[in-house]
């Protein structure tokens, strides 16, 4: 029997939203103007890539490496997730679920009761640097991974995904104590791109206390992902697992899965 420990890719097309209801072609125009040739080339490499994970897994990913690596080498010191350019929020977001809550924000009046247009569009260069550390990931190549995810998490440290997928990799490594303090750092912070998806990091807590022996902590750590998400099979599953080491089961190997969705969430218009 194996416990599941799976990589958190969630993989995303651009552009995901822009501000005002807009036909297809509306939005591809504006992505445009806030997109560099290069960027929309690198978001077509991924595309490429991704198009054969969907079909292949990451068998499907082995001939888009070098491309993807070559794309990840170009990320901009400057491609943080929030900015302002042309007088308009831009948000880089490779989740679909956080679109809407960002645009609302993004748009939102400030204090004198001026508001700024906004736009959100695919995240090209964080969602390549979180395919290239899953696919390392899974292949059990820990310090490559974690070269990725502290490359782009230094550019865009509130990413939610390569936080996890850092998380995911200290694991895979058994370095037990670093990754809880990374879930409790993520935890302790404020910043609504992280507070959006406390769940996840209760859950990579909860398996860092289980690998320590902190049974009783590590259940209190699911408990507290149920509470965020009563349907959360994967919290209910250790859970379980936690009930049946207490009552003295033998504990289980870990083992790699492929992640939970490989679906892109579709654009809002």
């Amino acid at each position: 029997m194996f416990r599941i420990l799976a990589a958190s890719l969630v993989l995303a097309t651009a552009p995901l939203s822009v501000s005002a209801p807009a036909t297809a072609q509306t939005a591809q125009l504006r992505a445009a103007n806030f997109q560099t040739r290069q960027e929309v080339r690198d978001a077509q490499t991924y595309d490429r890539a991704i198009k054969d994970f969907q079909s292949r897994g990451y068998a499907g990913l082995t001939r888009h490496l070098p491309a993807l690596r070559a794309a990840f080498d170009r990320m901009p010191d400057d491609y943080a997730q929030v900015v302002v350019q042309h007088e308009t929020s831009v948000a880089r977001l490779s989740d679909g679920g956080d679109v809407l809550l960002m645009m609302v924000m993004l748009s939102a009046p400030d204090d004198t009761g001026k508001s700024r247009a906004a736009i959100t569009l695919a995240n090209v260069y964080g969602d390549i640097a979180l395919l290239l550390a899953s696919e390392a990931v899974e292949g059990r190549r820990y310090d490559e991974a974690l070269a990725y995810l502290d490359r782009a998490l230094k550019i865009q440290p509130a990413n939610w995904l390569l936080l996890s997928e850092k998380i995911v990799a200290l694991q895979g490594a058994q370095r037990w104590d670093e990754a809880l303090a990374l879930a409790d750092e993520a935890l302790d912070s404020d910043d609504i791109l992280l507070t959006l998806h406390d769940d996840a990091f209760h859950r990579r807590r909860g398996f860092s206390l289980i690998e320590l022996g902190r049974l009783d902590e590590a259940k209190a750590a699911y408990e507290a992902a149920l509470a965020i998400d009563e349907d959360d099979a994967n919290a209910k599953r250790e859970l379980d697992y936690i009930n049946k080491l207490q009552a003295g089961a033998p504990p289980t190997a870990i083992n790699f899965v492929a992640p939970a969705s490989t679906t892109p969430p579709q654009p809002l218009n």
